[in-house]
């Protein structure tokens, strides 16, 4: 994590002056340079660094200069949007992508394979920007069987299945977008593991082919868990664009706004937030792995 933040800093500080942004193109010289020196932006590099460092020590992750908010408190708002439909469109593109890369991997080469193969490809072939805005155009707009928004306006309603309603496309389309690489990934990893010897030994002692199916999804958890903890960076890279579309106040949203703004401060608590997430998350599927998996532990063996 501190590796993430020592780049992203670097990156930022390097390109992008926060104090020209937030003054726009027309700015005078020295009026930049007095709001550089206000912002504290004028002093080296090691210094600010180091009070950066020292404040993500004790979990403050500063005030966004150009909102005057602190930075916890947007990305804590901006979540719970994302959240609310990223989470159920990964759950489903998931658990489409191992039932479809199950199904394509038991028969290599047949109908079904080819089918499904060929719609993942063509998903993977499709630019997620287009998957997105035509969704959207066509269910929202045309058909009318969505709202054209993703989340409640100010004094709209706002229970639960109202939330529903307004998270539902835009899960299915985060699904729509995730799930051709899925499949693929997915097949490759159970037409491996179907072939192992194990699945052969327990066919040959009569057990029936649906608690061998069990037990190869069993047997193939470390991939599936992998590629789960993979896909959380994609909790703020994948909602740009539905976030954009949809008109949603998350995370995607806060990360342009911030970098279109300057917002140094809250680029980098976005990228030390995402950074906590990308760690404890795979952290606990390496051990949720662990336990599914006996082979995984120390010492395991089939």
């Amino acid at each position: 994590m501190l590796l993430v933040v020592v780049i992203v800093f670097g990156i930022v500080d390097a390109l992008v002056d926060p104090a020209a942004v937030a003054l726009g193109q027309g700015a005078a010289p020295e009026e930049v340079a007095r709001l550089r020196a206000a912002w504290g932006l004028d002093r080296p590099w090691t210094s600010r660094l180091g009070e950066l460092l020292a404040a993500l020590a004790s979990f403050d992750l500063g005030v966004s200069r150009v909102q005057q908010v602190p930075v916890s408190t947007l990305i804590g708002r901006a979540f719970a949007p994302t959240l609310a439909y990223a989470l159920p469109g990964m759950l489903l593109a998931t658990l489409l992508g191992i039932g479809g890369g199950l199904a394509a991997a038991r028969r290599v080469g047949s109908a079904v394979d080819r089918l499904l193969t060929g719609i993942a490809t063509a998903l993977m072939s499709t630019s997620s920007l287009i998957l997105v805005i035509v969704g959207h155009q066509l269910f929202a707009h045309r058909w009318g069987l969505s709202p054209l928004v993703g989340w409640p306006l100010a004094g709209a309603e706002s229970g639960l299945w109202a939330l529903v309603g307004l998270a539902l496309l835009p899960a299915l389309l985060w699904a729509l977008v995730q799930v051709g690489p899925d499949l693929r990934h997915y097949r490759s990893v159970f037409v491996r593991e179907l072939g192992e010897p194990y699945l052969d030994g327990l066919r040959s002692r009569g057990i029936g082919e649906g608690r061998v199916l069990r037990h190869a999804v069993r047997g193939a958890s470390a991939p599936i868990l992998a590629r789960i903890a993979g896909r959380l960076p994609h909790l703020v890279v994948g909602s740009l664009v539905i976030d954009q579309v949809f008109n949603i106040p998350g995370v995607g949203g806060l990360a342009i706004t911030a970098l279109r703004t300057g917002d140094l401060a809250l680029v980098e608590g976005l990228a030390v937030v995402l950074a906590i997430i990308t760690i404890a998350g795979q952290l606990l599927l390496d051990l949720a792995a662990a336990a599914i998996d006996p082979r995984l532990r120390v010492g395991g063996r089939r």
